[in-house]
């Protein structure tokens, strides 16, 4: 049941870019702190065993029989991204005020960190809105169980195997991410340039999140 093939289709999919990764290394660069991204995780993961109970359950096949909920809940996750996106354009256009208002020596103004229940809100909220993600393991979970044996107890299984990937790759991106924060800040560019680093990291993850919530829209 847990075969080769399995291991690595699953990593392909979870290392595929997306709002969880992009949500992560945002919270890592933005605080300066690998605490908000792990935070975040926790929600995503979280979110991703509702996202199974739910197939197991036949929740999810339920919601994509009724076209107005399914229609109504994509739309939430997208406007969802939506926001995130556009926050993180205005943070990017934000100038300091004096050069004071820089912060300290990081990559770039460094916002006090999040608490952790708002950062496990904003992952659950990130991995939870998506309602594709229930039908992705309605539909790939049982190509994987033994002929003959019980689909409930086999897809329990590879469903907790399949988000004890996505914890691990998450822990490896926010460590990534975090190593690279610290090298800007530390033997990296000079400040006025570590600035325009984190104003440019803050674009391409609002232009990523924008990107993602038309693509959930324009999918659904």
């Amino acid at each position: 049941m847990i075969s080769g093939l399995f291991l690595a289709t699953s990593l392909a999919v979870i290392a595929t870019p997306g709002p969880d990764a992009a949500l992560a290394a945002q919270l890592v660069f933005r605080t300066g702190s690998w605490r908000p991204a792990a935070a975040a995780a926790v929600g995503m993961i979280a979110a991703g065993a509702c996202h199974a109970a739910a197939a197991l359950t036949g929740v999810s096949l339920l919601l994509r029989t009724v076209p107005a909920v399914f229609t109504a809940l994509v739309w939430a996750g997208a406007a969802f991204l939506a926001l995130l996106g556009i926050r993180a354009l205005c943070a990017a256009a934000r100038r300091p005020r004096t050069p004071d208002d820089a912060g300290p020596p990081g990559p770039f103004r460094t916002d006090p960190p999040r608490s952790a229940w708002r950062c496990v809100g904003l992952g659950l909220l990130s991995t939870g809105s998506n309602p594709k993600v229930g039908l992705f393991f309605l539909a790939y979970l049982p190509q994987f169980l033994p002929t003959g044996g019980a689909p409930g107890p086999g897809i329990v299984v590879l469903a907790a195997v399949y988000l004890g990937l996505a914890a691990l790759w998450l822990c490896l991106l926010i460590t990534v991410a975090y190593r690279l924060h610290g090298w800007l800040a530390g033997r990296g560019p000079a400040r006025s340039a570590r600035r325009g680093v984190g104003r440019a990291v803050e674009a391409l993850a609002g232009a990523v999140f924008i990107a993602l919530a038309v693509r959930l829209v324009w999918q659904g």
